[in-house]
């Protein structure tokens, strides 16, 4: 047998500056991983002119998580140099969604009262779009304490954007801690409610993507605090979902035209102790139909993607800190590796 074998390959495209994840079905780590650059249509990555790029970045399991070797080509109008780089910080790190990285919480000085919310940040770290959040201590703004939110859009040691819609709060947070964590992915996962329409079939916005589907039943945890309580502990069918970098919602077979208008309570309120509104899982449900949500598949079959199950992976983030040099659109090529035997002095 080889000494090692390839584990896992494939192809991504890049955003500059925005990190990469990596999905592995294997649960072991991985020995060794490289990714190289492949280039775009117009370019082929290597040799172009007046184009820095990186070209290739590798990790072995006796470097230190977050960092990374490297290649990176110059500027060079004429003979472009091949100039070695090493990432300390923002690399490629390695981890099991079951048991992912923690990270510091950061300060800020201001939560806008908008829609989307904008938090202003001397220090963003390594927050990047997509990425997860958790909001404490947010001064002025203490009803969304704990909340979690995505991010939407970062400006770097200057503000990020989250999926939060704080529009209709009495005044904008003036202190809080924002921590970036990677969520556990074991199902059933309920998630925090930003908003629900009054509708014969009422939307249901959340602060973070969801996993709810078509057809499972869902359940809501809403107190008179927040205005809708007619809603709370009534499960109801999904009709549809809508998951993006900027919106995450759930349509319902639900009418809520008559309940009362669901809204946060004011901070000073929250500060007294209010229980967080949520949907959560309830059921799996039966398939609708491909041409008609509001009716059930026919015949009828279960919806397994429902399934109360461990959805853990292992993951390969590769930081922002590897796409700095290049351009959005290049192709790279990506290769896991596994040794027999691993020996490192």
């Amino acid at each position: 047998m080889l000494p090692y074998q390839m584990i896992a390959g494939g192809t991504f495209t890049a955003t500059l500056n925005t990190p990469v994840s990596i999905n592995l079905q294997s649960q072991d780590p991985p020995d060794y991983f490289v990714a190289r650059n492949l280039g775009t249509s117009s370019s082929t990555g290597w040799g172009e002119v007046n184009d820095a790029q990186a070209i290739e970045w590798f990790w072995y399991r006796s470097m230190a998580q977050g960092t990374a070797r490297g290649i990176v080509q110059s500027t060079d109008g004429t003979n472009p140099a091949m100039i070695a780089r090493v990432i300390t910080a923002d690399g490629v790190t390695t981890y099991d969604t079951a048991n992912p990285p923690t990270f510091a919480g950061l300060a800020t000085t201001s939560i806008t009262a908008a829609d989307p919310a904008v938090v202003t940040m001397a220090e963003t770290g390594t927050i990047s779009v997509g990425d997860v959040v958790r909001l404490t201590g947010t001064t002025g703004m203490l009803q969304v304490a704990g909340y979690d939110a995505q991010v939407e859009a970062v400006t770097n040691d200057t503000s990020i954007t989250l999926m939060l819609n704080a529009a209709a709060f009495a005044a904008a947070a003036t202190a809080g801690t924002v921590t970036k964590f990677i969520p556990n992915r074991m199902y059933p996962r309920w998630r925090f409610i930003n908003s629900i329409s009054q509708a014969t079939e009422a939307v249901v916005t959340f602060t973070v993507n969801s996993d709810f589907t078509p057809g499972e039943i869902v359940s809501f945890r809403v107190s008179s605090d927040f205005g809708m309580d007619e809603i709370n502990n009534v499960p109801a069918r999904v009709l549809s979902v809508t998951n993006s970098s900027t919106a995450s919602s759930i349509t319902i077979d639900l009418d809520t035209s008559g309940f009362t208008a669901f809204a946060f309570p004011t901070s000073a309120v929250a500060n007294a102790g209010v229980s967080p509104a949520v949907c959560v899982p309830s059921g799996a449900g039966v398939v609708p139909d491909s041409s008609n949500t509001s009716i059930p598949q026919q015949p009828p079959g279960t919806n397994l993607r429902a399934a109360f199950d461990n959805r853990n992976t292992r993951v390969i983030n590769l930081g922002a800190s590897l796409f700095t040099d290049g351009n959005t659109g290049d192709v790279w090529q990506w290769q896991a590796f596994k040794y027999d035997a691993y020996n490192a002095s």
